[in-house]
């Protein structure tokens, strides 16, 4: 009934209308005597160099390629120093949590003694009482690299001190200027460089750029690091008739020849890796929508080469990097035994940028001249000429094998000077 209630005026008239014979400052000193609350006395911490590092959840809204989403920012801060670190992510779930962890004590060089949060779902199992259960995630990965975990109490995020105002803060200075990127790692980057610019700054009370604080943090607290703690997850899928996995609803294509196989997946939080009798076999970067299918073309070429119509609408051709679509498209389109055999020598070599080089020298003597034979030709010539030690040597040779590459793709033998 709060819109209802009466303001201090609407009693005042009431007690007018009943005969009472008192003024509006009686009223309003009464009321605001019985609603005046206790003010909460705050305690100021002292921080000790390496001792401690504070950490929360925001949420920022930014504009990746075209359409306008929530992505959850990631914030920890170094009480002593005030440095502060940071990521984005596309869900809040316990193996993000794990991998920015990861992520700091990497990016620190050191392990803070103590790592403070609030009561969050990924860190607070359940509440018996006063007593919290840390979850499993979280209390291995303390007793892996051997940190306290201290809890505020219950909506009393400002026992932190800092991290509250740190995600404001983050969000504020980094992505009200710039919010709109192609892609979420776009916008990592973008975030990473604003975070050293602001670590840069000098501290309000030191007087010394918040790096230079952190190092010292750092050679108080010493070498502790161990090897990488790696929070994927370890599960079994097996391979379906496209040749792909299904990982939280969506498909991840795998090496042909394994269908109806039971295979691995360590499933991190922007990266998944599969594994074939232990062997490493396709990686691809971890899609947080559903229903959706990450394919890479070089698992299907041999099944290309026998279905030679399907290359133009395949779903693999379509997520292919731009540069090999654009080479299908303007060379290729009807000439796919040609394509799929030029795809399988890039794969082998992993030659894309020389293989770009090479069609703009085919396109330089006729724009219809190129084919994989003469692209395979020109790459292999320019990868197998000895090095010299004169320069000009050097050049004067390059462009005598070109000549020569040149006159045999035409097959037009060299012209030999006549004796008279």
């Amino acid at each position: 009934m709060a819109k209802q209630q009466m303001k201090m005026i609407d009693m005042f008239e009431t007690l007018r209308d009943e005969g009472y014979k008192v003024s509006y400052t009686t009223v309003r000193n009464y009321v605001n005597e019985q609603t005046a609350k206790k003010k909460e006395v705050f305690i100021r911490r002292h921080f000790e160099l390496g001792a401690e590092v504070e950490f929360d959840w925001g949420e920022v809204k930014l504009e990746i390629d075209g359409t306008i989403k929530s992505y959850s920012l990631a914030v920890f801060t170094v009480p002593y120093s005030n440095y502060r670190f940071a990521r984005l992510y596309e869900s809040e779930s316990q193996i993000c949590v794990l991998d920015v962890h990861t992520k700091l004590i990497d990016h620190l060089g050191f392990v803070p003694e103590t790592f403070t949060y609030d009561n969050m779902r990924t860190v607070v199992k359940s509440f018996i009482g006063n007593e919290k259960t840390i979850t499993e995630s979280m209390d291995q990965s303390s007793q892996y690299y051997k940190f306290k975990i201290r809890l505020c109490e219950v909506r009393k995020g400002n026992e932190k001190g800092h991290e509250e105002r740190s995600v404001e803060f983050v969000r504020r200075e980094v992505f009200s200027t710039l919010h709109s990127f192609t892609d979420i790692t776009e916008a990592n980057e973008y975030l990473v460089s604003a975070m050293q610019k602001i670590n840069r700054r000098l501290h309000h009370e030191h007087n010394v750029e918040h790096v230079e604080l952190l190092k010292r943090e750092r050679n108080t607290a010493g070498k502790n690091l161990v090897q990488p703690f790696d929070p994927a997850d370890l599960v079994e899928c097996r391979v379906d008739k496209y040749s792909t996995v299904v990982i939280k609803q969506n498909h991840y294509s795998v090496p042909e020849g394994h269908v109806g196989k039971y295979i691995r997946a360590k499933v991190g939080a922007e990266e998944i890796r599969l594994f074939i009798d232990g062997e490493l076999a396709a990686k691809h970067r971890r899609d947080w929508g559903v229903h959706q299918w990450k394919m890479d073309i070089y698992h299907y070429l041999k099944t290309f080469e026998i279905k030679k119509g399907a290359l133009n609408q395949s779903q693999c051709l379509k997520q292919a990097p731009s540069h090999i679509k654009n080479i299908y498209q303007t060379y290729y389109i009807g000439k796919e035994k040609d394509f799929i055999a030029l795809l399988h020598y890039m794969k082998e070599k992993d030659n894309l940028q020389a293989i770009l080089e090479a069609i703009d020298q085919l396109k330089q003597i006729r724009s219809d001249y190129i084919s994989t034979e003469r692209i395979q030709f020109i790459c292999e010539q320019s990868n197998s000429h000895p090095s010299s030690i004169d320069e000009e040597d050097e050049i004067t040779r390059q462009a005598e094998l070109n000549l020569e590459a040149y006159q045999n793709m035409f097959y037009v033998a060299p012209q030999r000077s006549s004796v008279v």
